[in-house]
Parts: C-alpha cells; sequence; structure tokens
C-alpha cells in the first residue's frame, strides 16, 4: 500500500482519534486540525484551530484530506440550522477551494445514514437511494456531498464518500474513547446513567418497530477507522468516486434492546423511562453494507456487545481519571 500525506480535520474526535491511530500503524504521515484538541499523544503533527481559520496559512504538505469535522448533534440542529450550515456546507467550501488552489486531489468525505431519512421504513438502505433528510444536520450533509461531486466534475477532486451510521464503542485497547461531555451519544449516556444509577430516557415508544422504539445500526469506532484505511487504496487504483455505507452488518437494534445487550454486558440495566419522540429522529435506519464489503473489502469485527464492553471500560477509566 502507497504512503499519503493526510490531513485530518476533526482528528482529535471520537472517530478521529481512533483514525489517527489506525494510520499511523499503516505508516501514513499526518497533519491533524482540531479546535479543541483532546488527546494529545497522537503521533501526528498537531493543529490546534479551526481548519477554516487555518487553511489558508497552513504550509503542510499533503495529498489527501480527510475531512471529519462537522456540527454533528441531531437536536442542536432543529435549534440552531444557521450553525450547522455555517460549520458543514460554508467551511466546508472553504476546504474545497483550497484544494482546487493547492491541486489537492483526494478527499473522504464524513457523511451520515441519517439522510436516508424516512427510507428506512422500507428495509436495509443502500447508497443509490434518494435522499430525505428530516433534520438540518442530515441537510447538510447532504449539503456537503452534491457540492463535492460538484467539484469533482469540474476540477477533477477524486472523491470517497462515507455514510457512517451510528458509531459507537471505545478503542478495544481503552486507550481513548468518547470524551464529549454531558454525553450527546446513545451507549456513553447508557453507561453514565447505569454508573450513576439514574435514569435512562428513551425518546418514543410509538414508532412503527417491533417493540415501538427507534432502530439503528450500530458500528464500532474502531471499525470506521479502518474502513479510511482501506478506502485510501482506492485512490491509488483509480477506483474513486464512491459512497460507501458504512454499518454494523445487523438487522438494527432496538433501542429497548441496545439497554437489554448493556445489562447483559454490563451486568445491570438502568431504570428506563419513556418520553415523548424527538422532531427528527427517522423511526428506523439499517444499513446494507455490500458494497462496502464487494468494493472494499471491509466488514465489520466487532458486534454491539463488543461496543458496549469496551464503551464501558472506557467509561469507567474515564470517570476515574476526571
Amino acid at each position: 500500500m502507497k504512503k499519503h500525506s493526510i490531513l485530518i480535520t476533526g482528528g482529535s474526535g471520537f472517530i478521529g482519534t481512533q483514525l489517527v491511530h489506525e494510520l499511523h500503524e499503516h505508516d501514513h504521515n499526518m497533519v491533524v486540525m482540531d479546535r479543541d484538541v483532546k488527546h494529545w499523544n497522537i503521533p501526528a503533527t498537531i493543529i490546534q484551530d479551526d481548519f477554516y481559520r487555518f487553511l489558508p496559512m497552513c504550509k503542510a504538505h499533503y495529498d489527501t484530506i480527510i475531512h471529519l469535522a462537522a456540527e454533528h448533534i441531531i437536536p442542536h440542529s432543529l435549534s440552531n440550522p444557521e450553525k450547522y450550515y455555517a460549520n458543514n456546507v460554508v467551511k466546508m467550501k472553504v476546504l474545497l477551494d483550497h484544494m482546487v488552489s493547492h491541486g489537492i486531489k483526494n478527499i473522504i468525505f464524513s457523511s451520515t445514514g441519517n439522510l436516508y431519512g424516512r427510507n428506512g421504513l422500507t428495509g436495509s438502505l443502500k447508497e443509490d437511494m434518494y435522499y430525505d433528510p428530516q433534520n438540518p444536520y442530515a441537510s447538510s450533509k447532504v449539503a456537503g456531498e452534491l457540492m463535492i461531486k460538484d467539484y469533482a466534475r469540474a476540477y477533477g477532486i477524486k472523491y470517497i464518500i462515507f455514510r457512517y451510521f451510528n458509531a459507537v464503542g471505545a478503542d478495544p485497547n481503552c486507550r481513548f474513547g468518547y470524551v464529549q461531555r454531558p454525553a450527546t451519544h446513545v451507549i456513553p449516556i447508557l453507561c453514565n446513567k447505569i454508573i450513576n444509577g439514574e435514569v435512562f430516557s428513551i425518546f418514543g415508544n410509538d414508532y412503527p418497530t417491533k417493540d415501538g422504539t427507534c432502530v439503528r445500526d450500530y458500528v464500532h469506532v474502531a471499525d470506521v477507522a479502518r474502513a479510511h484505511t482501506l478506502a485510501i487504496d482506492l485512490f491509488d487504483k483509480n477506483m474513486a468516486n464512491q459512497i460507501f455505507n458504512i454499518g454494523g452488518g445487523s438487522n438494527g437494534i432496538s433501542i429497548k434492546d441496545l439497554v437489554q445487550y448493556a445489562g447483559e454486558v454490563i451486568g445491570k440495566e438502568p431504570v428506563i423511562e419513556y418520553t415523548s419522540r424527538r422532531l427528527g429522529d427517522p423511526a428506523i435506519l439499517v444499513a446494507d453494507i455490500t458494497k462496502a464489503a464487494n468494493l472494499l473489502n471491509w466488514g465489520p469485527k466487532y458486534n454491539i456487545k463488543d461496543a458496549i464492553l469496551h464503551a464501558w471500560n472506557w467509561e469507567k477509566k474515564f470517570e476515574t481519571s476526571n
């Protein structure tokens, strides 16, 4: 595999930290930009700044950009869409313009399975389905995908778009994991409710699913990181300009099932309460990952119980050290 020089935006976040270590193991050179660096033990050049401000001054050489930086909390996007379009769309145009002016050809873009929206009610989601975003976060990712495709046609940029489903877990060796506080991802919230003996809220129990709760597709963060390493090889093989679902390979897991699995792994379930639905939450989002299996030779190594265990181990460590 050819070694690349890679700029990673948002590289000290939940996915970014795992990815940087994954890329380091494959001997790629890295420049990491993040406005809020949380992990300083990253084997890479670290620039603590917003990529939007720093890119025009950046003198580092790189041939590939992995664009992870984004606002991503769905409820917040509903109350503050301006922030999501500013960060996820306007700033992304700056990044693409930088690529054009500096002759950088390769980009891997972090998109979301959330953009399928109500298509999830029809079954597993395939990459050729139409967009149906149900919230501003998903809409901003649709805009990003369309912008990349337009730049690719006009300026010869090569792209890989990953539509992540729910990235979960933590580093299997418990070196790092989810650090955002207060937590906004479901498994860290679930773990913390169990640690603190608090009630876990389930938003809605009247969805058209087997038990009335939302069904989601959970993919381990280490599997997400590994997909990026495999994708880089597609640039060298002239097989880029592809969109891939990155999911867990299951038929979907309801929130109620997730609570049950947590109880089996941890040995204790939280007390639950049902509250009203959250606006912007599709009922079912489950990925068909056939394309990633065929073209990337990628598939998940970890299942949901592995993810819960790794997240639980990390949360205990993190709570103890902070």
